[in-house]
């Protein structure tokens, strides 16, 4: 049954491919470009020097200085800490990644793992500021704004999911993998650069491949105009959110359902964050559970805070 469910997809994805050339060529090349110059520069980096991190033991003399505080704000270890503060700051899909990292590496436990996944990825602050409210929305002023509804609904997520955690933690033992010699930085720094090349492919190849479900999307002139919309921001955030900016309803209703879509993320983020994750056997249910939940929080303190300013 499950193959036929993603046979469908696959094959009007197919036809499109064959029977608009055009159209199809555009959209692999939005996000192509998108991925070359936007992700590739902004996100490798990031993603080699984690590694490097994370492989030498540096992270844990810093972060584990305000121990309290994160355990007391998000029930968090020092490590985890690491993983959402990276998620807050680089964006999609990097809490993900330092999650399954840390995981992998045994720094956290599972259950630490698989709470963190509710709720540390997050939209990028420059895809907010510039992309969002700059280019999209044009209102400058409502960046703050953006941010604290932003954060804000993830800090209610982590809430909602928390009280699980913790009943869980005490009855499990901490994931831990069997402590050999730290081999010498030259051989991290080559591990770690070939481990951001392999990440960084693996999101190119699922941009591109999103990007051209939103091409195809786009041409189903038959559907609704609101529910092409809502297809649109659902499957890819940046072609839905600019979509729906486009459309004649109220700003306030507008700018609720686009911060909300910027929280969930869409299906090539969910995608993203599946290929980050493949190698540890983390679920991803957590993650969907609390990109839903965040949706819905967004989408509620954006109505009630538009309204207010």
């Amino acid at each position: 049954m499950k193959k036929r469910w993603y046979l469908l997809p696959l094959l009007l994805l197919l036809f499109f491919l064959l029977f608009c050339p055009e159209i199809a060529f555009a959209a692999s090349k939005r996000g192509l470009l998108l991925w070359f110059q936007s992700l590739l520069p902004s996100l490798l980096p990031f993603m080699i020097l984690s590694n490097i991190l994370i492989k030498t033991n540096v992270l844990e003399k810093w972060i584990a200085l305000p121990k309290k505080l994160w355990n007391i704000l998000f029930g968090l270890s020092p490590n985890g800490a690491y993983a959402l503060l990276l998620g807050v700051f680089c964006g999609y899909p990097m809490g993900a990644k330092v999650t399954a990292d840390l995981y992998g590496s045994g720094k956290i436990s599972r259950e630490e793992a698989c709470y963190l996944l509710t709720f540390s990825n997050h939209p990028g602050p420059m895809f907010v500021s510039s992309f969002l409210l700059l280019e999209t929305l044009h209102k400058e002023e409502y960046i703050g704004i953006s941010f604290l509804i932003l954060y804000t609904g993830s800090f209610f997520t982590s809430l909602l999911f928390r009280s699980g955690y913790k009943k869980k933690e005490s009855h499990l033992t901490k994931h831990k993998k069997e402590v050999s010699r730290r081999p010498p930085l030259g051989v991290i720094i080559d591990t770690s650069i070939m481990n951001g090349f392999e990440g960084i492919t693996k999101l190119g190849g699922y941009i591109i491949l999103f990007s051209v479900c939103s091409g195809m999307i786009q041409t189903f002139t038959f559907l609704p105009a609101p529910l092409r919309y809502a297809l649109l921001g659902i499957t890819e955030i940046s072609t839905g959110t600019a979509a729906i900016a486009q459309t004649a309803c109220p700003f306030f209703l507008k700018y609720a359902i686009i911060m909300a879509l910027t929280s969930f993320g869409g299906l090539c983020i969910m995608a993203q964050t599946k290929s980050m994750i493949n190698e540890t056997s983390l679920p991803l249910m957590p993650y969907v559970k609390g990109k839903l939940c965040s949706l819905a929080i967004t989408f509620l303190l954006a109505l009630l805070i538009v309204q207010i300013v």
